[in-house]
Parts: C-alpha cells; structure tokens; sequence
C-alpha cells in the first residue's frame, strides 16, 4: 500500500491507525525539505516527478 493509496483511504472516511498516519506525515516532511533543498527550478521539477511516483508505487512502510 502506498502513500496515495493511504491518503485515498483517509479521504473516503476509513480509520487509519498510527503506523499509517505516521508514514503519511514523515512523507511530507520529507517532500518539503527534499524540494526546499533544489537548487534550481529544473531541479525541483525532476524531484517533485519522483516524489509523486515514490507516493504512488512505494510501500507505505519505507517512511515509517
């Protein structure tokens, strides 16, 4: 289950318990200091493409 899959269940309603909760909010730290550390619009353009794949297609559980 990924990050997306996550916030998906959360805006339809259903519980989520700590452990997912934790791993949604330890992603978007990590995305805003990932992207607040490019150094060029460029860069920030590749990172934020990765980041909405990493949302997408990683387990939930690497940002635990």
């Amino acid at each position: 289950m990924s990050i997306n899959d996550l916030r998906d269940k959360y805006y339809d309603g259903e519980h989520l318990n700590e452990e997912e909760l934790l791993a949604i909010q330890n992603f978007d730290k990590y995305r805003i200091d990932y992207l607040n550390s490019s150094k060029d619009e460029a860069e920030f353009d590749k990172r934020y493409l990765e980041l909405q794949a990493k949302a997408n297609l990683a387990d939930y559980k690497e940002f635990l």
